[in-house]
């Protein structure tokens, strides 16, 4: 069951589930504001906790809305991150498209003003992930005894990766190159973990921390650093 509250000039939108025993917000990327809360909570407490909290609504919903209309252009002076770092942009022509990563910038080479921009920095942004996410790849598998036989790079909305046992396939979430190294390092286990155990039981914790012991600290820094990039 879903309902609408104003708390000053904040539109909120409550969601009451069964079997919930806190009360959340969150402040989607749109800026809408929700918040999750058991059934038949009363709403002099959920206002209480949008008046305790509404400075920091407003920023994240603020943040939220202008991370939202901004249209990347790929043009010098942008600037992007890779792997936990934000390096500007610099476009230069030459008689080839591709895109250069350095540790100081990026630099995106286009033929001409008519080029796909978009279309050369994502392709260039996915490749770096994929070499990345190859290199870890190879140094964990004698470790783990295990083998893939394909890696691919695609957007996932609700997963940082997945993996096809049977196939020996891992997926890697595009959004990863973003994000500080240590994060794909982690995912890239947990991946392989899953050629070990397929699903999420105690055996397949103990194996991931065995490989990875650092995971819960990186299950953090994924979170904090989401948050981060998305202004809440």
């Amino acid at each position: 069951m879903n309902k609408k509250l104003k708390v000053g000039e904040l539109d909120i939108t409550v969601k009451y589930r069964k079997g919930m025993k806190k009360i959340y917000l969150r402040v989607e990327k749109n800026g809408d504001i929700v918040v999750k809360a058991p059934l038949r909570t009363p709403n002099y407490i959920i206002k209480k906790l949008i008046h305790d909290n509404i400075a920091e609504l407003k920023r994240r919903q603020n943040n939220s809305i202008n991370n939202s209309s901004k249209k990347r252009e790929y043009k010098t002076g942008e600037t992007y991150f890779v792997f936990g770092q934000e390096l500007p942009v610099e476009v230069v022509k030459s008689n080839k498209n591709t895109l250069i990563i350095t540790e100081e910038k990026i630099v995106l080479v286009v033929k001409d003003e008519k080029q796909d921009r978009e279309k050369i920095f994502q392709k260039g942004m996915r490749e770096k992930l994929r070499q990345q996410s190859l290199y870890f790849i190879k140094n964990y598998e004698p470790i783990m005894s295990v083998k893939v036989n394909e890696l691919r790079i695609k957007k996932m909305k609700t997963r940082w990766g997945t993996c096809n046992l049977e196939a020996k396939r891992i997926w890697i979430n595009e959004e990863l190159v973003k994000y500080p190294i240590s994060c794909l390092e982690h995912i890239v286990v947990h991946e392989l973990t899953h050629l070990l155990e397929i699903n999420h039981t105690p055996r397949f914790y103990e194996l991931l921390e065995h490989y990875y012991p650092n995971y819960k600290h990186n299950d953090k820094l994924i979170k904090d650093f989401n948050r981060y990039l998305n202004g809440r």
